[in-house]
């Protein structure tokens, strides 16, 4: 029976004849095919195949494993790129911002680096990134919170002076408005605050619109009827409720229940009234569904009127309530969006077009993949309302022309 010294003696010769350097790895490996040559089991070798044997298919498909060395570089691999990734996801979720969104694109750019090389989270510069991340994004939400609670105290303090008084005097609302725009911009109001401070011009934009186009036609009316008031106003007590219904109806559309094109052209002119006191920027989006005629064609008017149904939920639930979402006509609709930065208008329309992609329109057994096309315009970039919704309209058909499934925006960018 051979014994090891003999085992050890050929295996040198072997690597001197096959002119092979004497590497420990070299060495274990012929010394093996020595070893099973002559019948022999050795614990290091029962060990190695254990080892191997326990490896992955994918794993042992990688390379040809022989040696410890590469059984060590396989196992070097272990810490698991899946489970990297559930890491780096998990990051995803605790550093997105609760507050302050101003620097959401380095956190994606992070997570995007690291989803695409996730062994790169262990990095010190991967580490130290973090740390920054964390760091500002804890720092930023504090100031925000700090910068809404001193904005607060100063609107309502302003509010508190003014605005019984612009509801109650409707003789001279604008003048007042101005006046209050005044002292708005003397309040020196925070940038973190700038969505609320549009939200508050909106309401006193509609106190003017409801003041000039009420108070106005019925002032005279109740000074000049007085004693008749209490019988009327008893009435109209009881009438309330049916009012409401009925305005509300006046307004909706009745098939996918947001604003119909009456309701959105007053809408326009209390828009145009902020654009105009305020400069309050906001862009005009024209949505039409593609393909819309061959969706009735081939599954019926009803599915055509549950994918619109559909189609105006999803633009409804992504559609602010500073903004204004409406039916313009058939398969058209149209949406006035608010804004600070042009980027954000951007950002509005991937969402809506991100939501399509991933949902899935069901119709008895059939599954209905919904696409639109849509133009987009500035308003501040035309001298009136009519050529802004021309271009966007224009931008429109041009989408459609090009193939349909596409976004054209003024500035050139198209999505």
């Amino acid at each position: 029976m051979i014994n090891i010294k003999e085992l050890t003696k050929n295996t040198l010769f072997q690597l001197k004849d096959e002119n092979i350097s004497t590497t420990p790895e070299h060495y274990f490996v012929e010394f093996k095919k020595q070893a099973e040559k002559a019948n022999i089991e050795l614990d290091e070798f029962k060990e190695f195949n254990r080892i191997k044997n326990s490896l992955t298919q994918e794993e042992k498909n990688s390379l040809k494993i022989e040696s410890f060395n590469e059984l060590a570089n396989i196992l070097s691999q272990r810490i698991t790129t899946d489970e990297l990734k559930n890491l780096v996801a998990t990051l995803s979720d605790i550093l997105t911002p609760s507050i302050d969104y101003s620097f959401i694109e380095d956190i994606e750019e992070f997570i995007l680096k690291n989803i695409k090389n996730p062994k790169t989270i262990i990095s010190n510069d991967s580490l130290e990134k973090l740390k920054e991340l964390s760091k500002k994004r804890v720092d930023a939400d504090r100031k925000v919170l700090k910068d809404k609670t001193d904005d607060v105290v100063k609107l309502t303090s302003l509010m508190s002076r003014y605005f019984d008084k612009t509801l109650n005097d409707g003789k001279n609302s604008t003048e007042e408005i101005i006046k209050i725009k005044d002292e708005l911009l003397s309040l020196n109001i925070s940038s973190s605050s700038f969505r609320e401070l549009k939200i508050v011009e909106k309401k006193l934009i509609d106190t003017i619109y409801n003041i000039e186009h009420s108070m106005k036609e019925n002032h005279k009316m109740i000074e000049d009827n007085k004693e008749k008031f209490q019988q009327l106003n008893r009435q109209i007590e009881e009438l309330q409720k049916e009012l409401v219904l009925v305005k509300e109806e006046y307004q909706v559309d009745y098939l996918t229940n947001i604003l119909n094109r009456r309701a959105y052209h007053k809408e326009v002119e209390k828009m145009e009234k902020k654009f105009s006191i305020f400069n309050a920027n906001y862009a005009i989006v024209f949505y039409d569904i593609d393909h819309f005629k061959e969706i009735n064609d081939q599954f019926g008017h009803s599915c055509g009127d549950s994918v619109l149904k559909n189609f105006a939920a999803i633009l409804k639930d992504l559609t602010r309530k500073e903004d204004i979402i409406a039916r313009y006509g058939g398969e058209e609709f149209v949406a006035l969006v608010n804004y600070q930065e042009e980027i954000e208008v951007q950002r509005y329309i991937k969402r809506v077009k991100k939501t399509l992609e991933n949902a899935n329109f069901l119709y008895k057994d059939s599954q209905i993949k919904i696409k639109f096309s849509a133009g987009i315009t500035y308003r501040n970039k035309y001298e009136t309302f009519t050529d802004a919704k021309k271009r966007a309209d224009e931008l429109l058909y041009e989408a459609k022309h090009k193939g349909r499934n596409k976004i054209i925006i003024d500035n050139g960018i198209e999505l």
